[in-house]
């Protein structure tokens, strides 16, 4: 696992430095020439399993030292899975070789056998209630790489990873061989394909800029715990609840449950708007409680598509802040 450097991250760990970043805000040197190639720095991949459900998402972004990433999936058996960059960008459930074996083998780049390779990722973890959580940074590849001509693939495997790790005390059934065979320099052991996405791929259950969560509660027990984790937080005002069902009973007219929850903070929105006044018609921050048929949703604006809207360079570290604030308002982790 050369290269790859694991964050561990704990819920109070990423509140803490959402918080401590807001509270100090950092200033961009004014959004003249901004650099319109930040949406080529981020990556989005929707993974499903081999039944075509979504599984969850990982988000790669690419910054000056290597590329960061974050995996938050549910849907999965519980325990260590293989996690890997495949070598080609399409996920093809129903591959003749066997599920998302259209995906190729594990991205090389520059390694050698297994667990070298630019593609080997720590391992995936699964709780017992199906759900994984994974951050971590690594200068084994860059995007430019992974969006090669036939692209790349995020994989989960059903199995754990060995990472080559056998010792040659240890003789394989299969070929008779001392320490890793073949197939465990080349695979890690770690099974079938359980899910698979494309990078560059444009599944997403995301309009341009919108990012959408599941919540795992019902509807009334996920706006309560949005407003409790809002009010908790000294550096966030909750400004207003807006019940968009109550109005459209008034009007004569149905909706089902919908709730928008307005809430900010002045250190960390002001120097945005210093830099670009026409963000002020995206702020203060947003979160919306909605139910789609038997599943509730939690929506919110992305803030580097923001950024990029309204012209505002030089504000990363600030508006990864911001990101790492709504998600876990608005996952609850």
């Amino acid at each position: 696992m050369r290269r790859i450097m694991l964050l561990a991250l704990s819920l109070l760990l990423i509140a803490a430095t959402g918080a401590a970043a807001l509270q100090q805000p950092q200033r961009s040197a004014g959004h003249q020439g901004a650099d319109r190639r930040g949406a080529d720095r981020r990556e989005r991949v929707m993974l499903r399993d081999v039944d075509g459900a979504r599984v969850g998402v990982v988000r790669l972004r690419e910054h000056a030292r290597g590329v960061m990433v974050h995996a938050r999936l549910r849907g999965l058996t519980p325990g260590f899975h293989g996690f890997h960059v495949h070598t080609t960008g399409i996920c093809d459930p129903d591959a003749a070789e066997g599920p998302f074996t259209s995906a190729g083998g594990h991205y090389v780049g520059g390694g050698g056998a297994h667990g070298d390779h630019a593609g080997d990722m720590p391992s995936l973890y699964v709780a017992d209630n199906g759900t994984a959580k994974l951050a971590f940074h690594t200068d084994a590849y860059t995007l430019d790489e992974l969006r090669d001509a036939d692209g790349s693939a995020v994989m989960v495997h059903a199995g754990r990873d060995n990472f080559a790790n056998i010792p040659d005390r240890y003789t394989s059934s299969l070929s008779g061989e001392t320490g890793p065979d073949e197939e465990t320099l080349a695979t890690g052991d770690a099974g079938d394909r359980a899910a698979c996405g494309a990078i560059g791929g444009e599944d997403s259950d995301e309009v341009a800029g919108l990012v959408t969560v599941t919540s795992d509660q019902r509807f009334l027990p996920t706006v309560r715990r949005i407003r409790r984790d809002i009010n908790r937080n000294p550096d966030l005002t909750l400004i207003e609840v807006v019940k968009h069902a109550r109005g459209a009973g008034e009007a004569g007219l149905s909706l089902p449950p919908t709730r928008l929850l307005i809430f900010g903070n002045p250190a960390a929105g002001t120097p945005l708007l210093q830099d670009a006044r026409t963000i002020g018609i995206d702020l203060p921050q947003k979160l919306l409680v909605w139910r789609d048929g038997s599943e509730i949703k939690v929506s919110y604006n992305d803030p580097h598509y923001l950024a990029r809207r309204h012209g505002i360079a030089g504000q990363d570290k600030l508006l990864d802040s911001i990101a790492e604030l709504l998600q876990q308002l608005a996952t609850g982790g």
